[in-house]
């Protein structure tokens, strides 16, 4: 079964540019970054693995009542928690560059599917190592969407599964470590940033280890990969030409794989937009700064086209009425549509974009399509 976790390399490609106009010197360029890196780290990313490690955080207080007191009460609880913090994840996965890149963090909470079996053999053994490399695939928010939605049809009977079972201790066990490892990771990313906020918005320059080099390709990796891929193009077999609904984000959970993607969709064209976390605020950010460079496509700023594109692929999105699981089956022509519409952007963010930046696609792009 194909997995999203694929293979890492490195691969430098320049592509030829729109037409570009040169706006200013390189201090001036020097200074439009400083200002946009600073915008993201301050406004953006550390917001951001602050509110995920609170979600988490909470998430760990409701896993540890329902293992102590296992009902249906607190089972609700925790599956609302594990909701909150999926989706609040989804406005945080794009930001794996820096200490989150250096953790792995993306390994420990979001790699799909959840291998099933691997993660019986582990409850059955009671024996396990979730830092392995083999181990991405039983961890993180899909395998507690299997451990608290996908064990059987009812909640009753999932708290059953708690109580009664077997192995209902090693279950309660699991379920804690898992909760625990991505409390773990989130926080030692969210304390690194502390003290690299300074490092990153010095790293003015455009060479591969620069932080616009690093931003930029984290953001297009996500997107191309992560977003447009994981959560439609590979449920839909665009690449395959079957659809794999086994294959979609919150497969337990077909009611939430929409909010997920619709939520991960927005993240990522407020981030271009250079808008806060909160949304309260709109500074200095990818979209400004593309436009500051002047590239255009015929009489339109490239910047302003890569925008109208995101939002035709959010509206494609939002008329997508049935969950992804069940619209890759009975409504497979409006999901690869949808899948079009989002590709529309990749080559509008990897080609031209980088292009205009002066730097380059540093991962493989080997994922089939």
């Amino acid at each position: 079964m194909k997995k999203l976790l694929l293979a890492f390399g490195m691969i430098t490609v320049l592509f030829p540019a729109c037409t570009k106009k040169d706006n200013g010197n390189n201090d001036n360029n020097d200074l439009n970054r400083k200002n946009m890196l600073s915008n993201y780290a301050e406004n953006y990313v550390i917001p951001a693995y602050a509110n995920m490690l609170g979600k988490l955080t909470e998430l760990k207080t409701k896993t540890e009542s329902f293992t102590a007191t296992p009902n249906e009460a607190n089972l609700d609880a925790l599956q609302q928690s594990w909701r909150e913090a999926y989706t609040i994840w989804q406005r945080t996965e794009m930001l794996e560059f820096d200490p989150a890149e250096d953790a792995s963090l993306r390994m420990y909470m979001n790699i799909y599917p959840v291998s099933v079996t691997k993660v019986n053999s582990n409850i059955a053994s009671g024996t396990y190592n979730l830092e392995a490399f083999g181990s991405t695939d039983v961890q993180g928010f899909p395998a507690l969407d299997f451990l608290l939605n996908g064990l059987a049809a009812t909640n009753a009977d999932i708290v059953g599964f708690y109580i009664t079972d077997p192995l209902a201790q090693n279950r309660k066990k699991y379920l804690q470590d898992v909760v625990n490892k991505m409390v773990e990771k989130t926080q030692t990313v969210n304390n690194a940033w502390a003290s690299y906020k300074t490092t990153f918005t010095d790293r003015t320059g455009t060479d591969v280890n620069s932080s616009l080099s690093k931003m930029v390709n984290a953001y297009v990796l996500y997107y191309e990969r992560y977003l447009r891929s994981g959560k439609i193009g590979l449920p839909a077999g665009a690449m395959t030409g079957n659809a794999l609904p086994q294959l979609t984000e919150a497969y337990y959970t077909p009611s939430l794989s929409n909010e997920l993607a619709k939520t991960a969709l927005n993240a990522v064209s407020n981030f271009y937009e250079g808008k806060s976390y909160d949304g309260a605020t709109d500074g200095a950010g990818i979209k400004d700064y593309l436009a500051s460079i002047g590239t255009m496509d015929k009489d339109k700023l490239m910047s302003d086209i890569i925008s109208d594109e995101m939002n035709e692929a959010i509206t494609a999105l939002n008329n997508l009425n049935t969950p992804i699981k069940e619209a890759v089956v009975n409504n497979r022509p409006a999901v690869l549509g949808l899948y079009d519409q989002l590709q529309d952007v990749v080559p509008l963010l990897k080609v031209d974009m980088v292009s205009a930046f002066g730097i380059s696609i540093t991962y493989v792009d080997n994922d089939g399509d």
